[in-house]
């Protein structure tokens, strides 16, 4: 609660940083887009287990400022579980989860090296509690609608041209129409390499 806290502070302190220049959000809009495609990769807990979600976004970017899109988000990691089921006993669960995210991502600090994003997304989408039966076969145990928001920070430091070193931290909110367990809404987090694969692809082609 104490990590959830703390990032609830943090992002409330940065929206308000930021809100500087948010009426420069229409001047970077007027600016010719870009089309972006983005592998989405993060970290989080679900019922005290480190689990990790996957998901692609297709999106436009605006002066290197301002992204949005649509995207894809699903749980890549096994949670696994018990229940009682009338009739057959205790079997073992699993948990599945996936969501549609429209996107808002803005870049409130550039310099040097050195940026700053408030990514914002929504989702969309359904989750269930599945188990398989005597003879091997998927039954649904639960199945709920599910809705999302996903406020978050990330900071990024560019080297060498080509990569950067990056990491963030946010919060999952989960609204759903039935029990899928408990841990759904937690913290968030994301670390790792990036590679400009688009800048090494022009620089390659001599700049074309």
């Amino acid at each position: 609660m104490r990590v959830a806290g703390s990032g609830l502070v943090l992002l409330t302190c940065c929206a308000a940083v930021s809100a500087q220049r948010i009426d420069s959000i229409p001047d970077y809009l007027a600016e010719p887009p870009k089309l972006i495609v983005k592998l989405d990769m993060r970290g989080s807990f679900i019922s005290n287990q480190t689990v990790q979600f996957a998901g692609i976004k297709l999106g436009l970017e605006h002066a290197g400022k301002v992204q949005y899109g649509l995207g894809y988000s699903f749980l890549l990691s096994p949670v696994e579980g018990s229940e009682h089921v009338d009739g057959v006993g205790v079997v073992g669960t699993r948990l599945r989860f996936g969501y549609v995210t429209p996107y808002f991502d803005f870049a409130f600090y550039q310099k040097n090296n050195w940026e700053l994003r408030i990514p914002v997304q929504f989702g969309i989408g359904s989750g269930s509690v599945v188990y398989d039966d005597a003879f091997g076969r998927t039954r649904t145990l639960e199945k709920s609608g599910v809705f999302l928001y996903e406020p978050g920070i990330t900071v990024q430091y560019r080297f060498l041209k080509y990569f950067a070193l990056g990491g963030g931290w946010g919060y999952r909110l989960v609204l759903r129409s039935a029990d899928l367990g408990d841990g759904l809404t937690a913290p968030t987090y994301t670390l790792g390499l990036k590679i400009f694969f688009t800048d090494l692809w022009k620089d390659l082609n001599g700049g074309a």
